[in-house]
């Protein structure tokens, strides 16, 4: 059957991050920005106990089906500092900015969406947010790209983050299209077993030369290769 609608994973697939998949690295300087941003004073201590709190939410070190919200990891973390709560949004604002600051479109993004939209083809997205980041902040990555997409859903609308096969039955919903008419696409085995697991035709994009089967119905190196398995 022909394919009618494309969905896409967002982090390493449509936008680059230019930052490590698991940010544990770069927690301590993330944290001395939410303290300069909320005038804190910088402690080591502070910055360790967040540090642990943060580890404990990190779903690279520690797999959760379960979406937690950023109000319940920052209210532990200003309970640990023992702060109010005041100045939550702007802490927030810092810490994400701090990993978002050089988040770019892959250069095969732009002219892939724009390629399958002209040929009527609906476009959707299912991607997990990093420690329960809102949408607020989330969406920022793909303003440039909204525009091209039908629909979409994070893992805080959707309350499960992948491999979880919630968000892609949403997707399926939403677009009003079976799984055997619907490709999706991308760079991690929890796209793959998620998707497939919904019927999808699951494509993974892998831009490295490492070798990555997953069980995938197609590999890819380029976002355009997607129109020749249209």
């Amino acid at each position: 059957m022909p394919i009618k609608a494309v969905g896409f994973d967002i982090g390493q697939t449509l936008i680059n991050y230019n930052a490590p998949l698991n940010w544990k690295s770069l927690h301590p300087n993330a944290l001395r920005n939410v303290m300069s941003a909320c005038r804190f004073v910088e402690q080591d201590n502070k910055i360790d106990l967040a540090v642990e709190i943060l580890s404990k939410y990190n779903t690279r070190e520690h797999y959760r089906e379960y979406e937690v919200s950023s109000d319940t990891i920052f209210k532990e973390i200003f309970d640990a500092w023992r702060q109010g709560y005041d100045k939550m949004a702007i802490a927030k604002e810092a810490f994400y900015g701090f990993f978002q600051a050089k988040a770019v479109c892959f250069d095969d993004t732009i002219s892939t969406l724009a390629a399958l939209s002209s040929k009527g083809i609906l476009l959707g997205f299912t991607t997990d947010v990093a420690y329960g980041m809102d949408n607020t902040y989330a969406l920022k990555d793909i303003a440039e790209i909204s525009e091209y997409f039908d629909v979409g859903f994070t893992s805080n609308d959707i309350g499960y983050r992948k491999p979880n096969e919630q968000g892609f039955k949403m997707l399926l919903e939403a677009l009003n299209i079976p799984p055997s008419q619907m490709m999706y696409i991308g760079d991690e085995e929890k796209d793959i077993v998620g998707s497939s697991g919904a019927g999808m035709v699951s494509v993974l994009i892998n831009r490295s030369a490492d070798v990555k089967d997953f069980g995938q119905k197609y590999t890819i190196k380029n976002l355009s290769e997607i129109m020749n398995l249209l």
